[in-house]
């Protein structure tokens, strides 16, 4: 298994550092788009926007993690199932759910420390301009869009995996589905009291994995 995981982390490392590199350069953009509203408006008519009106100077942030999670899921596993190797790997020694699960947690947990990265430098760049209440809320209505970001990962899983046609619809449409839950509401907090049950929403994704796996693997049976 760890040998499994290795070479996963071998595949993914290349465009994974992309990622990374890449949502590095937006979040120190985000930091400089922040403090040049700071440098051009008075810092009380900001307080007030935020407050308020509920403006959100990071919304810029919002569909970042989506495009990640999608970018991350075809550099996994695009190649693996149009070249067929994904299926030999199934008739390895080992079973098909420890298997599946030594991918998708390969995949989240490089997802996870992009998505971790976003989410740091969002409550820097919040921390610096403005009061912790306003941090808390920050993180608070981005996490869904983190979500969606894990939802568009697996959604993208699913599709790449799954051998017959009218599954394949059935699981894009499921994917953006809990996509366009994680994104319903653009308002600040608007999570605040619905993130456990998203959280739920999105976990149930994964046993569906498994099922479109099984299938992957007996050829659409």
């Amino acid at each position: 298994m760890g040998a499994i995981a290795y070479k996963e982390w071998l595949k993914l490392r290349p465009v994974w550092l992309a990622v990374l590199g890449a949502n590095a350069l937006f979040c120190v953009y985000l930091f400089l788009h922040v403090r040049h509203r700071f440098q051009v408006e008075h810092a009380e008519m900001l307080f007030y926007q935020a407050n308020r009106i509920g403006r959100l100077f990071y919304a810029d942030l919002r569909y970042v993690p989506l495009l990640d999670g999608l970018a991350l899921a075809a550099a996994q596993l695009a190649p693996e199932v149009i070249r067929g190797r994904f299926r030999l790997s199934m008739h390895l020694p080992i079973g098909l759910v420890p298997l599946v699960l030594i991918h998708l947690g390969i995949g989240l947990a490089a997802l996870g420390v992009v998505l971790g990265l976003d989410l740091l430098a969002l409550a820097l760049t919040i921390g610096t301009y403005f009061p912790a209440a306003f941090v808390d809320s920050a993180l608070v209505t981005a996490l869904p869009w983190m979500l969606a970001g894990v939802a568009a990962y697996l959604g993208a899983t699913l599709a790449l995996l799954e051998p017959m046609t009218r599954y394949r619809l059935v699981y894009l449409a499921l994917g953006g589905g809990v996509v366009w839950l994680c994104h319903l509401s653009g308002r600040h907090d608007a999570y605040a009291h619905a993130l456990s049950g998203v959280l739920v929403v999105v976990a149930l994704m994964v046993p569906a994995v498994l099922t479109s796996a099984a299938r992957f693997r007996d050829g659409g049976l």
